[in-house]
């Protein structure tokens, strides 16, 4: 939810880390302490406040809400109808919505930056991970840390070049039904 494209890696290491299958040693406090540096040099504690405080920002002007009812006939329609007021409104919504998340995401960010060096002081051994740390301070790890944002960008927007025309086209094919199922859950009110 509060990912930055840059840092896969980490999270995609954690998550293999944290499956029911990894076999999992009892972490030391030198590997708990090169952990810590990892984490910190992958995903600095300041840029990730920073990323969770514009994800925030985002959500508070109704980013959130505008992507999930976006392809929605009648929110657009509605948009069109009165712009100006209708971003005012959703930017009280994404106001409230902001005001009761970002407590809960901003101690997910903390958690998860806890449970990912407590799960890598497990996984690998104090010397693993200074062999991890001393890649990614070499000049080929350096590189890997500063184009990851760059090449994750890339292949996003590949894929939506390749993909958008075909997700566009089913999402249209199916909203009658979608539509329709709608109805049913909110049937029009009687007129008096």
């Amino acid at each position: 939810m509060f990912r930055h494209p840059a840092r896969t890696l980490p999270i995609a290491l954690a998550a293999a880390l944290l499956s029911p299958s990894a076999a999992l040693a009892q972490a030391t406090p030198e590997s708990s302490r090169a952990a810590t540096e990892l984490v910190e040099l992958l995903t600095p504690q300041a840029q990730a406040k920073a990323n969770l405080d514009r994800q925030l920002a985002e959500m508070r002007q109704g980013a959130g809400i505008r992507a999930a009812f976006g392809n929605n006939p009648r929110f657009r329609m509605e948009a069109a109808k009165n712009q100006p007021a209708f971003n005012a409104s959703l930017a009280r919504m994404g106001a409230m919505q902001a005001d009761a998340l970002g407590p809960i995401l901003a101690d997910m960010q903390t958690a998860s930056r806890q449970l990912t060096i407590e799960t890598y002081a497990k996984t690998y051994s104090a010397d693993e991970l200074r062999q991890i740390l001393a890649f990614f301070r070499s000049p080929a790890g350096a590189k890997w840390v500063r184009q990851q944002p760059q090449v994750t960008m890339e292949v996003n927007r590949a894929l939506q070049q390749r993909f958008a025309q075909r997700l566009e086209s089913a999402q249209k094919a199916v909203q009658p039904r979608v539509e329709a199922e709608l109805a049913k859950l909110f049937p029009p009110e009687p007129s008096r």
